[in-house]
């Protein structure tokens, strides 16, 4: 990530036209996703705690009903310029043992060029940006976007299987 006041962003989402993956759980014990969400992202995007933030957390517990509703963002550093951003949510509801729950996963590759300088907002720097970009680092983008894709599908991948687990429980 580039730490800079301005910047030119540049977003693809991961699986073009599909913005959002969800998946839908009823069964047993809805409310253990938590604690799976937060080793998978862990293990499967290999990142820091430090990389994880949990933006959003809600946990409401009446009698034996309880609400849960959790968001976190993922960031995982490709190289200077480009990094896998991924807001994770998990919403559900447990009532005796048995609730449903929601994983909604919102992968996105960004890169990002510096726009502080005098130099950095010249028509020649961004000349020379647009084609070092469009000869060299394009490429490596599209690497990234192939990497992003296997960590994601991963993910979906160990949270169904999760879901599997808790049925046969």
């Amino acid at each position: 990530m580039v730490w800079a006041r301005t910047k030119l962003l540049i977003w693809d989402y991961i699986f073009e036209p599909v913005k959002e993956i969800e998946i839908n759980y009823s069964g047993k014990n809805p409310d253990k996703f938590y604690k799976k969400i937060k080793d998978l992202m862990r293990s499967v995007f290999n990142v820091p705690d430090s990389y994880i933030q949990e933006k959003a957390y809600t946990w409401e517990k009446k009698e034996d009903k309880e609400r849960f509703n959790v968001s976190w963002e993922v960031n995982k550093i490709l190289d200077v310029y480009s990094y896998l951003n991924s807001e994770i949510s998990l919403k559900g509801s447990v009532a005796g043992g048995e609730g449903k729950t929601a994983i909604k996963i919102k992968p996105r590759l960004i890169t990002e060029y510096p726009q502080d300088t005098i130099w950095q907002q010249s028509i020649f720097y961004e000349m020379m940006r647009r084609f070092w970009h469009r000869m060299f680092y394009h490429h490596k983008r599209m690497e990234y976007l192939d990497i992003s894709k296997q960590i994601i599908v991963t993910f979906e991948t160990e949270v169904k299987n999760f879901a599997e687990h808790l049925r046969e429980e």
